[in-house]
């Protein structure tokens, strides 16, 4: 009996671009498309990877998205972000449903900008910050509205971080304001 091999090692960094799922070894497996080297192919899901990565920013998958949806509201497909370690949004947008183990995720900040494929309508091409032409099996439309909600997520996790950032001020100019009791 084969014993299941540990997962929880492999995630998302930031210079991650596009993860799809490949059928290699007679399973899914993840390939990361990167903004600095060549594509990889993991021995997990996409899932499992998105989940990972989730866990690494003290998050699970089913806060992320409770979080997203509060942000935005209840929007099928809805991206989701997570805070990198130095405080930077990594927001990620699912093409199908976000718990599917065959989604296909690109993130935000990896988009230069994207059109309609020239090869097929029914297809997006996604140009990418690092010159690469990326074309995934979703609408115009459809994609365009990701990137949309993508972006708004964005901006709502700005003010969020802003508003915190209002209210330790806060906390601390009358934290100074106090007299110091002997």
């Amino acid at each position: 009996m084969n014993k299941p091999k540990d997962t929880s090692e492999y995630y998302l960094s930031m210079d991650a671009a596009v993860i799809r799922p490949v059928f290699q070894d007679l399973r899914i497996q993840a390939e990361v498309i990167s903004l600095t080297k060549e594509p990889t192919i993991l021995p997990v899901d996409c899932f499992t990877l998105v989940k990972n990565t989730c866990k690494l920013c003290e998050k699970t998958m089913a806060t992320a998205l409770k979080e997203a949806t509060e942000l935005l509201g209840p929007y099928h497909k809805v991206p989701i972000y997570m805070e990198t370690i130095d405080g930077r949004p990594f927001i990620l947008i699912p093409l199908q449903s976000p718990r599917s183990t065959v989604n296909t995720w690109v993130t935000l900040h990896a988009i230069e900008y994207h059109k309609r494929s020239s090869k097929d309508p029914a297809y997006t091409d996604i140009h990418l910050t690092n010159g690469e032409v990326i074309t995934v099996n979703a609408s115009f439309t459809t994609f365009n509205r990701q990137y949309v909600l993508a972006n708004a997520l964005r901006t709502a996790y700005i003010k969020l971080q802003e508003q915190r950032q209002e209210d330790r001020l806060l906390v601390l100019s009358k934290l100074a304001a106090e007299p110091l009791s002997k």
